[in-house]
């Protein structure tokens, strides 16, 4: 596994782990099962830092729709190299 395909996989798994704070405040806030049913305008907020991670999670989730591609396509033509390797970890400690 090159060091770009390394960087990728931990985004991934960062980004497929940021809902569960996320979920487990709203489940402290609202309840289990007002958290399963549809949103409604008079629901109880959330908190502050949960609703800035909940932006964080999508953004991560639209940027990965471009990072990832990438770091395949790079690993494809084997133009991998230390800028490039450098460039996937800076990525993921952004996130």
């Amino acid at each position: 596994m090159t060091k770009e395909l390394f960087w990728l996989t931990l985004t991934v798994v960062l980004t497929g782990l940021m809902w569960v704070p996320y979920i487990i405040d709203r489940i402290r806030v609202r309840g289990l099962m007002k958290t399963m049913d549809n949103p409604t305008s008079k629901d109880t907020p959330q908190h502050g830092w949960a609703m800035r991670l909940y932006f964080a999670l999508t953004n991560a989730v639209e940027n990965l729709v471009i990072f990832a591609p990438l770091v395949l396509i790079l690993d494809s033509l084997g133009v991998a190299n230390a800028n490039t390797a450098a460039a996937c970890a800076v990525y993921f400690w952004a996130r």
